[in-house]
């Protein structure tokens, strides 16, 4: 008998119901953390998944205004967006924001049409456009543009360009697309997956005092060494950065997405060289080689342009005289008004000064909030349509699109 008088058959009973009681021990934890592993991975999955669709009412006047939009022909304004309800910042605009502009294009009669129809028209073919016809573009293959966009847009039966970096699927995935949602995207028929650059910053440093420049639109600044002092790299060496860099994103998109066509990039930033530049080399050599490489090459908003950009190449009414195709950049307080105006005078044509005067005067405006599904706060509406000032009734001031990091 043991030391507490205990037969061996009590303490091998003892030691089976200790060992059972352990063994549920750990089969209980293994599926609490079992469970836990799964709801984690759950809720990282979820974090991606597309947003539901999401609709807000206008107004009567803005009903009015936009049903009254005036008829256009031969051109096609682009509306290019970046982020869509993400972090905040100057390129990121709320859902109900963009809801709005979208239910506003509804009413007014726009037809987003494919990247293959806008680069028809690029060649002169306007036979297969629609009656107010428009582009859509969201810069950076960003992953809140995906989510809170893509069932507003099939909602409303809108087709719209993903202009997307491959680079940053893996080296910044919780911003990014990957690349079975740009397969989604591609098979839907509603969107056209394009590259934006491959792979990298929209920028880099162009002197020891880590002064910005676009990537490319400069040489790059390479630091010092071992005592060596830095230096900017070569021009040969920027052309093989560049054209590395491009046809690594051709590459990529061709191996991940089925039906893949090289029909448009957008320049990161939209900078060229065309207003700073550290070699003026850069300008006439980058748009030469995307004009031979892409039908239809995208720059920033035509508003940026200015007498300080001595590359700075003309055009605001597509490829017919100009070899970039410039855009109207939709940003955080650009709010419906905004929207109407300058599709109105980008439309009719109307000087630019009187289109940046009217673009200043709608964010000032007070607005009428219209009505959503999601208790989101409003941004403001259409109270219609607002009206240019002349040249001499406002100061006019520069203004020039922000070259943050996005």
């Amino acid at each position: 008998m043991g030391k507490a008088g205990r037969s061996p058959a009590a303490v091998r009973a003892g030691l089976g119901r200790t060992a059972l009681h352990g063994i549920v021990g750990w089969g209980v934890l293994v599926s609490l953390v079992g469970s836990f592993l799964a709801a984690r991975i759950q809720s990282a999955e979820s974090y991606r998944d597309p947003m539901p669709n999401m609709t807000v009412s206008l107004t009567r006047t803005q009903v009015r205004a936009w049903k009254s939009f005036p008829m256009y022909t031969r051109t096609v304004p682009v509306l290019e967006y970046h982020g869509v309800s993400g972090p905040p910042n100057s390129l990121t605009i709320s859902r109900r924001l963009f809801v709005e502009q979208m239910t506003a294009l509804k009413v007014g009669g726009f037809h987003p049409i494919t990247m293959a129809q806008y680069v028809a028209f690029t060649r002169g073919d306007y036979r297969g456009l629609p009656t107010r016809p428009i582009l859509l573009t969201f810069d950076d293959g960003r992953l809140d543009a995906y989510r809170s966009a893509l069932n507003v847009l099939q909602g409303l039966g809108f087709h719209a360009v993903d202009i997307v970096v491959p680079g940053w699927v893996t080296s910044n995935h919780r911003f990014s697309q990957d690349y079975p949602e740009m397969n989604q995207l591609e098979a839907s028929g509603m969107w056209d997956v394009e590259p934006h650059f491959g792979y990298g910053h929209e920028w880099v440093y162009v002197n020891k005092a880590d002064k910005l420049g676009g990537a490319f639109g400069d040489l790059e600044y390479i630091p010092g060494t071992k005592g060596k002092p830095g230096h900017l790299e070569t021009f040969a060496h920027f052309k093989k950065r560049f054209t590395s860099n491009m046809l690594w994103a051709i590459k990529e998109l061709r191996e991940h997405v089925p039906g893949f066509k090289p029909l448009a990039m957008a320049i990161p930033r939209g900078d060229y060289g065309q207003g700073y530049t550290n070699d003026r080399r850069i300008p006439k050599f980058v748009i030469p080689w995307l004009d031979r490489h892409f039908p239809v090459v995208f720059g920033g908003d035509y508003l940026a342009r200015s007498k300080g950009r001595p590359f700075q190449i003309g055009g605001r009414f597509g490829r017919r005289t100009s070899r970039i195709d410039y855009r109207l950049t939709m940003m955080q307080r650009d709010v419906l008004p905004v929207l109407y105006c300058r599709l109105r005078d980008y439309a009719t044509r109307t000087p630019l000064w009187k289109e940046y005067l009217c673009k200043q005067r709608a964010k000032k405006a007070p607005q009428l909030g219209s009505s959503g599904n999601d208790g989101d706060e409003s941004l403001g509406s259409l109270s219609g349509p607002p009206v240019a000032l002349g040249a001499a009734q406002l100061r006019l001031s520069r203004w020039s699109e922000p070259a943050g990091r996005r």
